[in-house]
């Protein structure tokens, strides 16, 4: 497609964890000086090396959250940078990452620049992985079921199981401890659903992050946020927030808030005029998630490295 013949508005979509590849990024860091930066810098505020380890990993490293959002969200920026060469003057009307890549939306919109944006998250998982090996967890995916119908299967369980992530009618994520994840696992199977365990160290977006919301408020108090250029619709409320005030509670209350994927994409897809959402992400699937929604054309969706070539 090209992207400069169409007067369509576009929204990015930023990927989120959960699906980590050894070798991701291996094509695009010696594109340019530009892209050279945006790696070495991810190393040097981490004080990893993260195209080492994105390389060879091993993959149970890869996975832990201090590596993989640092690892993701240089592959966003990357991604993101080699796109905006190629869209001219495409009129862009909003942003939205999923969990993590919430801040690479933010990044795009230009109120985090490229320091702040890994100082951010270099922090957030530090915070994520310190709690999550006091309150052990893990998440899981579970397809063909909307909120409401899990939401009362938790109810019925009587277990203390969140709902991370409601990504559409038909794909929810749930997180909780280790042994009550594991009987609702045996429930969800009972029910004749297929639930998948997701790459990630902990049960992110559930009561067991508790103690790291006033962690994460505490240290965005004193980041550098500024309003964004565009609208970035945020996971904690799936509505569009421009206060900086604003955005960095929801950045904190996102630790244990679940994703509202559903209404944020709802709320692009209610716009006067048809949006082209283009997908930031290693490997596509979010995309695929839109496909869910009863007013999506497949023709709205167009993934990242569709825009350039290598």
């Amino acid at each position: 497609m090209d992207i400069n013949s169409t007067s369509q508005p576009v929204v990015f979509l930023f990927a989120g964890q959960g699906n980590p590849v050894i070798g991701m990024g291996a094509d695009l860091w010696n594109i340019n000086q530009t892209i050279r930066g945006i790696w070495d810098c991810a190393s040097d505020i981490s004080g990893m090396d993260i195209r080492r380890l994105c390389l060879k990993g091993p993959l149970n490293r890869l996975i832990q959250t201090t590596v993989q959002q640092i690892a993701v969200t240089a592959m966003n920026v990357t991604l993101y940078t080699l796109c905006k060469d190629k869209l001219g003057d495409t009129h862009v009307i909003g942003s939205c990452g999923h969990s993590v890549g919430e801040y690479s939306a933010l990044y795009a919109a230009g109120a985090l620049t490229l320091e702040n944006l890994f100082r951010l998250i270099h922090l957030r998982s530090q915070v994520m992985d310190e709690v999550s090996k006091k309150n052990k967890g893990y998440m899981l995916a579970v397809k063909g079921v909307d909120h409401t119908a899990l939401s009362q299967m938790i109810t019925e369980s009587d277990l203390p199981i969140d709902i991370s992530c409601d990504n559409s009618r038909q794909q929810q994520v749930v997180g909780g401890s280790v042994a009550a994840l594991n009987e609702f696992s045996r429930q969800l199977r009972a029910a004749g659903h297929e639930p998948v365990k997701l790459g990630v160290s902990g049960a992110w977006h559930t009561r067991l992050m508790a103690e790291g919301v006033p962690l994460m408020r505490k240290y965005l108090s004193d980041a550098e946020i500024c309003p964004p250029q565009y609208d970035v619709v945020m996971n904690v409320t799936g509505s569009a927030e421009n206060e900086p005030v604003k955005i960095k509670e929801n950045l904190s209350l996102h630790l244990t808030h679940t994703v509202k994927w559903a209404d944020s994409m709802s709320l692009f897809l209610a716009h006067k005029i048809p949006v082209l959402f283009i997908e930031i992400s290693n490997k596509a699937y979010l995309g695929k998630v839109l496909k869910d929604f009863v007013n999506f054309n497949p023709e709205m969706t167009l993934h990242c490295r569709g825009l350039f070539s290598i």
